[in-house]
């Protein structure tokens, strides 16, 4: 499990997750970016990824760009839920970059936003992951600022 120390909280991120943003890196000049939504849970100021969604057909995906379709996630949010007896729940978004080095686009921090400021969230926070060629873009957004690293 990897973890990173953001706004005095602690983000972990099981091993079957790193290896499912491994899968999806767009090592070939003709892949299209992937994503999806990340599952876990939150204990204190522990924050635990566990699982995130895979990228499927409802999707939009280009080289440069990922749209997560809603419909899509919002069934595999209701079924984590339901099977982690309703500890298990959306805690933020994961997509790939075409580049070594992660960096949100105008477009990554839009989302984010959009997503704190539209949906019911059960925690005060959301985490943006971003999977580069080389390293990960770790961010946590709190309604406020977006504090992040780069792994």
């Amino acid at each position: 499990m990897r973890s990173v120390n953001l706004n005095n909280k602690t983000i972990f991120i099981s091993e079957s997750v790193i290896e499912l943003f491994e899968i999806f890196k767009q090592n070939n000049t003709k892949d299209n970016e992937s994503g999806g939504v990340l599952i876990g849970q939150v204990k204190a100021d522990n924050i635990y990824i566990l699982k995130a969604s895979t990228p499927n057909k409802f999707d939009k995906s280009s080289r440069y760009s990922f749209e997560c379709d809603k419909d899509a996630a919002q069934i595999v949010m209701d079924f984590e839920f339901y099977n982690s007896n309703n500890k298990s729940i959306y805690i933020g978004e994961w997509h790939t970059h075409p580049e070594n080095h992660p960096t949100p686009s105008r477009k990554d921090i839009k989302m984010i936003k959009n997503q704190f400021k539209k949906n019911k969230l059960n925690e005060p926070l959301l985490i943006l992951i971003i999977q580069g060629t080389e390293r990960l873009y770790v961010g946590l957004y709190d309604g406020n600022k977006i504090a992040f690293k780069i792994l």
